[in-house]
């Protein structure tokens, strides 16, 4: 009997999503060189989603992917106005899901999406107690995930579908994910990203701030940020107004 060579299964992807707006070749590379020069550790070597707010050219599209892997970044999938670009996108490798599900409900990172969630956030009952308090957000309810060993470099831990509590530390290099709010009681070093499918009210929680990486629904700060504001003190970092905001816990 032949043993099983591999399994299939469904995962979270962290991805960044480069949303093209308008590409002029010259101010496109001008930018993109000092986006990516701003955190190099975060940039270099992620994966990339290119979702094109309007259609480009065959010739623009190869630049396009051309200038993201000179700058080290690695475009996996397009979305969005790929009109007649399929056939070359995926003779550059690429995936197109701009009809994918996958495009739909993961990757909850635009402005537009951002305000889908608000409108319907503006349905719900409104909380009777402060909003700064963690167990009134929407995520509450839902299931908990409880690590209570250290996260280490390069180690990734998700919680789907809820909270993430995690009473040890993060690593630098380790990454968090929730689809809720993510709650460390220990020292948060490593990538934090909570609402990851789009939910805005998610927030982080963290004894001793020293994050490379805070993302809530999409909008994340870097590390030069996070130092300006309650480093390495116990802090909690909620949007609004599609801004992220760092507080101190008292």
């Amino acid at each position: 009997m032949t043993d099983t060579c591999f399994r299939m299964k469904g995962t979270t992807l962290t991805s960044i999503v480069l949303e093209v707006i308008d590409f002029e070749p010259d101010a496109f590379e001008s930018q993109l060189a000092e986006k990516v020069n701003s955190a190099p550790q975060f940039f270099t070597r992620s994966s990339l989603i290119l979702h094109l707010v309007k259609s480009l050219t065959a010739t623009e599209f190869e630049l396009l992917v051309a200038l993201c892997r000179r700058f080290k970044l690695q475009p996996m999938a397009v979305r969005g106005e790929v009109g007649p670009l399929r056939s070359i996108i995926n003779d550059l490798g690429l995936a197109d899901v701009s009809q994918s599900k996958f495009t739909e409900s993961s990757l909850k990172t635009t402005k537009s999406e951002s305000t889908t969630s608000k409108e319907q956030a503006a349905n719900e009952p409104a909380a009777s107690t402060p909003v700064s308090s963690p167990v009134l957000t929407p995520a509450a309810t839902k299931p908990v995930k409880v690590i209570s060993r250290p996260v280490r470099s390069g180690q990734q831990v998700y919680a789907e579908g809820g909270d993430l509590v995690i009473t040890a530390a993060v690593s630098e290099g380790a990454e968090v994910l929730a689809d809720g709010n993510i709650h460390v009681y220990g020292t948060l070093r490593g990538r934090a990203l909570a609402g990851v499918k789009g939910n805005v009210h998610a927030r982080v929680f963290c004894q001793s701030l020293d994050a490379e990486l805070i993302s809530i629904a999409g909008q994340f700060i870097m590390h030069e940020t996070v130092k300006a504001s309650c480093w390495k003190q116990p802090a909690q970092i909620y949007l609004e107004e599609d801004t992220l905001h760092i507080e101190p816990i008292a």
